[in-house]
């Protein structure tokens, strides 16, 4: 983006600097006395550059030292919110932060206190606390980088994270009464299919396509963490894919033959599922692929690099389920 409207210069021997754009009026950045090359200038830049670019006419700038004008510098200025977050993850912490700026714009960062934070996200709870902290968290580190603030008030807390919900593995009653109830060539099948063969999450199933084939495997970055996927193209996998159209963006495709979003395929499988009176869900049936490979010999390893994990815990803790052969059989054979 660069700075091109940033004007600095001399007076009385003094730095100042303003953001300017033709025929518009002057505005001082409030960071008066510092050199140009000084991070808090552009910082300071950047974020009311956003403002005139992306937020709605007449937008107030923050007062400086403000929680708000803190924000303002982070999602303008921090390169891991502007280039390594996802779209999903981005959504989730603007509505935490809206909440807070309703809240506690106005108040000062050097004012928030390790104590109140602390207590606020103990009020809060559950995953809705986890959810803040990790939020609020790298604003605050952002700003102690910067140098307007010493420390930063959330480092020395510790959340009391819940137990995650463990979603359960399709086992071979799941998987047998889904393929009862829902023929070849519905799209329900079709997800069901290609989320068993391949181990794709449902945001992952939106964006796959013939594209994502290179020499025999099927090859795709996890969207939720970025890791790259390698699944090989199993007969029952070629068979899925055979019964998409050849020329398409994607594999799973609408009536309109555009392709799907994906909270639009986790909530069509959810109610197919439900329909067919399978217990597990999309979810379950990630593990149920990992269950194949580790029937069919494949080390922990092997399966992290097909199914995009992590870590090693998580493979092992999806192939820890019982009558795996069975499942398997039934996976290879679909009847």
């Amino acid at each position: 983006m660069g700075e091109k409207y940033l004007r600095s210069r001399i007076r009385r021997g003094r730095w100042f600097h303003y953001y300017r754009r033709p025929k518009e009026k002057e505005k001082s950045l409030n960071v008066h006395g510092l050199l140009p090359s000084d991070p808090r200038v552009k910082a300071e830049y950047f974020a009311e550059h956003a403002r005139r670019e992306y937020s709605p006419p007449k937008t107030i700038t923050p007062h400086k030292g403000t929680f708000s004008w803190g924000l303002d510098l982070y999602t303008s200025g921090n390169w891991k919110w502007l280039n390594e977050y996802a779209e999903g993850t981005k959504k989730s912490r603007k509505a935490i932060f809206k909440r807070y700026v309703e809240a506690q714009g106005n108040r000062l960062v050097s004012q928030i206190s390790p104590r109140s934070i602390e207590t606020a996200l103990y009020a809060k709870g559950g995953h809705g606390a986890v959810n803040e902290y990790k939020a609020l968290k790298p604003v605050f580190e952002h700003l102690k980088r910067l140098g307007h603030i010493r420390s930063n008030p959330m480092s020395g807390i510790q959340i009391e994270k819940p137990k995650p919900k463990e979603f359960p593995t399709a086992d071979i009653d799941d998987v047998s009464a889904f393929i009862s109830y829902w023929e070849v060539g519905t799209v329900q099948r079709l997800i069901f299919d290609l989320a068993l063969y391949t181990g794709a999450a449902r945001v992952d199933l939106a964006h796959l396509g013939r594209h994502n084939i290179k020499d025999g495997v099927l090859v795709f970055d996890r969207k939720k963490t970025g890791v790259t996927s390698y699944v090989p193209l199993t007969e029952e996998l070629k068979s899925v894919i055979s019964r998409t159209p050849d020329i398409s963006p994607t594999f799973i495709l609408s009536k309109n033959g555009k392709p799907y979003k994906f909270e639009s395929i986790g909530n069509m499988f959810g109610e197919a599922a439900k329909a067919a009176g399978m217990k597990s869900r999309l979810h379950g049936l990630r593990k149920a692929f990992c269950v194949y490979w580790a029937e069919k010999g494949k080390t922990t390893h092997q399966i992290a690099a097909m199914a995009g994990h992590l870590t090693l815990k998580e493979v092992e803790r999806y192939t820890r389920a019982a009558d795996r052969e069975n499942i398997v059989r039934l996976i290879m054979t679909g009847s």
